[in-house]
C-alpha cells in the first residue's frame, strides 16, 4: 500500500517551525509535552541491545567459533569459508522481502519474530554436525543476525527520531562498538568455559529471557502511540489555530516541500528511491564499505601474522578498532550537521584505503595502526549509513529500501573474504586483493564527491524529477 498524503497539513519534517505560545489547551498540551520525558531516549539502548544481540550473526561474533567448530566436525578452512560465505549470499536473498514484511506488520511484530527466530538459530547451531547443518545454522545466524535484527534496530530510532537521528543512531553505533570491543572476548570466555554448543545454546536463552520480554512490555512502534511526536516536539495546535501563525503556502511552495501532517512524514517508495542519486550512492557506498571491511576482519589474524606479530599483538587489532571507532561515532552527528553526506562517504572511504595501503606496505606493529584507521572510517560511515536512508527517504518504506540495501551489502561482505583468500591461493598473498581494495574505495570515494547529488533530502522535494537536477 502505498503512502498517502493528507490534503490539508502541516509542515513537513525536516522543515524548522516554532510555533508562538497560544492560550488554552494548546498550551497547557505543550507544557504536559515539555515535562513528560521523552520516551525515545528508552527506545535507543533498547535499539542498541537489538543491535548487540545480532553479534552471533556478525563477522566479528561467529569467528570466534571457528577454530572450535572446525575441529570439532573434521572441517578444513576451505569447507567452513564455503559454508560460511554460501549461506552469507543466500542469506542476503530475501532481505528486500523481509523488510518489506516490517513496514506492512510494523516493528514491534518483526522483532519479537526476529528474535525468536535468532534464538532458534542459536538453539540449531549448537546441534550441527557436518557441514551441511553448519550451512543451515550459518543461513539463519547471518539471515536474522546480520541482517534483519540490525535493519530493525536502526530503523526503529528512525521511528522516533528526525532533526535528532544522527545523534540517537551515534549512541546506538558507540555501543555497537563496545560491543565489538567486548563481545569476541566475552565470547572466547563462554566457548573456553562451557564449549561452543553450549555456548550457542546459552546465547538462544539470553535472546528468550531477556531480550524478548523487553521487546514485549517496553518496546514502543512510534511516538503517537504514547501521545509523543518525532523527537520530543511540542503536541501541534489545532489546525485553526495554526494556519497563518506558522508555515504560510506561499513559502511552502517557494521552499519546495510537500505539506503533510508532522506524524506522517513524506515518504518515498522503493521505485521512487531507485530513480535519485542518492540512493545509488548510499548503495554502491555500503556495498564497497561491506566488501573491503568484512574481508579485512575475516582475515585479520592472517593478515597480521603476515607482519610477523604475536598472537598477543594481534588480540589488540579489534579494540584498537573499536574505540576508534567509539570515538568517530560520538562526533559523527555534528559532522552530518557540518558537511554533506556526499563528503562524508568519501571520507570514510578514504579511511578504508589509507587502512588497505598500510596493510599492503607497513611491517611489524604499524599494521595495528592500520585497524585503527579503519576504525574511524567504520564509525564515519556507519552512522552516515544508519541515520541518512530515513532522513532522505522517510519511514514509510524504509525496510523495503533498507532491505534491498541490506542485500547489497550482505552479498558484498561475502565477497570480500573470498577475493582476499583467492588473492593468497592464487597470487601468492595478500597484497594484490588490499591494491584492488584501494582502487576500488578511491574510485567509489572520488566519484561521491563529483556525482552532484543533492544534499537536501529527497524525500522532501516536491518532484522526484527534481531531486536530480538541485
Amino acid at each position: 500500500m502505498e503512502f498517502e498524503y493528507p490534503p490539508l497539513a502541516t509542515p513537513a519534517r525536516g522543515l524548522d517551525r516554532h510555533p508562538e505560545t497560544h492560550p488554552g489547551s494548546a498550551r497547557a498540551n505543550e507544557s504536559t509535552a515539555r515535562d513528560k520525558l521523552f520516551y525515545g531516549w528508552v527506545m535507543v539502548p533498547l535499539a542498541t541491545l537489538v543491535m548487540i544481540s545480532s553479534a552471533p550473526g556478525q563477522t566479528y561474533g561467529f569467528m570466534r567459533f571457528n577454530s572450535s567448530i572446525r575441529e570439532s566436525l573434521s572441517l578444513s578452512q576451505t569447507d567452513l569459508s564455503a559454508a560460511y560465505l554460501l549461506a552469507t549470499l543466500c542469506a542476503a536473498v530475501p532481505l528486500s522481502f523481509l523488510g518489506a514484511l516490517s513496514d506492512r506488520y510494523g516493528l514491534k511484530r518483526s522483532l519479537l519474530a526476529a528474535i525468536t527466530a535468532m534464538a532458534a538459530a542459536c538453539f540449531y547451531a549448537s546441534t550441527v554436525s557436518s557441514g551441511t547443518t553448519l550451512f543451515i545454522a550459518c543461513l539463519g545466524l547471518r539471515m536474522v543476525g546480520a541482517g534483519l535484527l540490525s535493519l530493525l534496530a536502526t530503523n526503529t530510532l528512525a521511528a522516533w527520531f528526525d532533526k535528532k537521528l544522527p545523534s540517537a543512531c551515534g549512541m546506538m553505533q558507540f555501543g555497537m562498538a563496545a560491543s565489538m570491543a567486548l563481545v569476541p572476548v566475552s565470547m572466547m570466555m563462554l566457548i573456553d568455559g562451557v564449549g561452543w554448543r553450549s555456548a550457542y545454546a546459552l546465547l538462544g536463552i539470553a535472546l528468550m529471557a531477556v531480550l524478548l520480554p523487553l521487546i514485549l512490555f517496553v518496546y514502543r512502534e512510534r511516538p503517537s502511540d504514547i501521545g509523543q511526536r518525532m523527537d520530543g516536539a511540542p503536541i501541534p495546535l489545532p489546525r485553526g489555530e495554526r494556519l497563518g501563525e506558522g508555515l504560510s503556502a506561499s513559502h511552502a511552495a517557494a521552499t519546495n516541500l510537500r505539506l503533510v501532517d508532522e506524524d506522517n512524514p513524506p515518504s518515498m517508495n522503493l521505485g521512487e528511491a531507485l530513480r535519485t542519486r542518492m540512493f545509488w550512492l548510499l548503495l554502491i557506498s555500503t556495498g564497497v564499505w561491506s566488501l573491503i571491511g568484512t574481508g579485512l576482519l575475516f582475515h585479520l589474524e592472517s593478515l597480521l601474522k603476515v607482519h610477523r606479530l604475536s598472537f598477543t599483538q594481534t588480540a589488540w587489532a579489534t579494540p584498537l578498532m573499536a574505540i576508534s571507532m567509539a570515538i568517530m561515532q560520538l562526533g559523527s552527528s555534528r559532522l552530518i550537521d557540518a558537511f554533506p553526506i556526499r563528503y562524508l562517504i568519501s571520507g570514510a572511504l578514504c579511511c578504508t584505503a589509507l587502512t588497505c595501503t598500510i596493510l599492503a606496505t607497513a611491517g611489524g606493529s604499524i599494521a595495528l595502526a592500520a585497524y585503527a584507521v579503519f576504525g574511524v572510517g567504520q564509525g564515519l560511515m556507519t552512522v552516515v549509513s544508519s541515520a541518512s536512508w530515513a532522513q532522505y527517504f522517510g519511514p514509510a518504506h524504509l525496510g523495503r529500501i533498507r532491505g534491498t540495501s541490506m542485500t547489497v551489502g550482505i552479498s558484498c561482505s561475502a565477497l570480500g573474504p573470498l577475493v582476499m583468500g583467492a588473492s593468497v591461493d592464487l597470487l601468492g598473498g595478500f597484497n594484490p586483493s588490499l591494491w584492488f581494495f584501494t582502487t576500488v574505495a578511491v574510485t567509489v570515494a572520488v566519484g561521491s564527491r563529483l556525482l552532484g547529488a543533492t544534499d537536501a533530502a529527497p524525500a522532501f522535494q516536491a518532484d522526484v524529477a527534481a531531486i536530480d537536477a538541485a
